[in-house]
């Protein structure tokens, strides 16, 4: 589902993740990892190099989030089609992210959002398309998809930014020298950047976000 209106961004980085493949600077991505989707996140948080700024496993939010929803299939299938947009723990965590905004403190448990509520978190940040970074096309276009949600309430906007080649969703074209194009997406949407594009899984292709996006709230 994907309708071209105006522009893209987005973002760039060197981090090595894992020995067991080359990292290629962005935008050209990485090498495949060999694993699904849910194997690597888990390798990751199984290793104690990749901590968060607490100390914490880089996707301790999101794999019991999968975990407590069951829908651990989505991130283990064969599907080689879809676009994981996976979520650090600071997009759980943060000031103003997820739990803050569903719960109403961020130092509150993942429990006590209910498993419905963060299935629509997940299917949200699952799109059924591959979209490599590369392959997005740079510059004055808006590009629609579908995400795991049904309906319109499951459209997510993304555009990619001329000089830094990073992905940006739900959120506006930035220019330089002239005004910034605004999102098409509705007042309730939310937006953020990639912060590490292009992890290459068996089961489709994975970007790293520190925020979370939506097209109204969870």
């Amino acid at each position: 589902m994907m309708a071209a209106i105006a522009t893209f961004a987005l973002f760039s980085c060197d981090l090595e993740l894992q020995k067991e493949w080359e990292y290629v600077p962005e935008p050209f991505g990485n090498r495949p990892t060999g694993m699904s989707a849910l194997e690597w996140m888990e390798t990751i948080n199984n290793d104690p190099t990749y901590l968060d700024a607490n100390g914490l496993p880089e996707f301790k939010y999101l794999l019991e989030a999968i975990e407590r929803t069951g829908l651990e299939d989505l991130y283990l299938g064969q599907d080689t089609t879809k676009t994981y947009l996976l979520l650090r723990n600071s997009a759980w965590n943060g000031n103003n992210q997820l739990i803050q905004n569903m719960a109403g403190n961020r130092n509150y448990p993942l429990d006590s959002i209910s498993n419905e509520r963060l299935e629509h978190v997940l299917k949200y940040h699952i799109i059924d398309e591959y979209l490599s970074q590369p392959a997005i096309p740079k510059n004055d276009a808006f590009l629609y998809y579908q995400t795991l949600v049904p309906g319109d309430t499951g459209s997510i906007e993304i555009n990619k930014r001329l000089f830094d080649q990073s992905i940006r969703i739900n959120t506006s074209i930035a220019r330089i020298g002239s005004p910034s194009t605004p999102s098409n997406m509705p007042s309730t949407s939310r937006g953020t950047v990639v912060n590490l594009h292009n992890f290459i899984f068996t089961n489709g292709i994975g970007h790293q976000l520190n925020s979370y996006v939506r097209y109204k709230p969870f």
